[in-house]
């Protein structure tokens, strides 16, 4: 691995550290106790913090699994091109064997 690399990775680290720290610190200082209602359903009671900070991170995650979507239609796209280029070698390969016998 190369330096850059493994500094990029300790970047992150760092990155992802603080953000957690920040999170922990913001979820203390607001200690103000809220239920929110969604549809008419009260959800359970917890902090502002709390609260701000899990609807984030379940953003983070729908954002996520939304950004994977498009990776999979492109995997799809290449098994059915592999596929496709196999059965063209294929087809080639005896159209040689053809001629070459003659």
């Amino acid at each position: 691995m190369s330096f850059l690399h493994w500094l990029v990775h300790i970047a992150y680290g760092l990155l992802a550290l603080v953000c957690v720290a920040f999170g922990i610190y913001f979820a203390v200082e607001n200690p103000q106790v809220i239920a929110p209602v969604i549809a008419g359903n009260t959800l359970y009671s917890g902090s502002v913090g709390v609260w701000l900070i899990s609807t984030l991170l379940l953003g983070v995650l729908l954002g996520f699994l939304a950004s994977l979507l498009p990776m999979y239609s492109q995997r799809r796209r290449v098994r059915g091109l592999n596929k496709q280029l196999k059965k063209l070698e294929r087809e080639l390969h005896a159209a040689h064997q053809k001629v070459s016998g003659d």
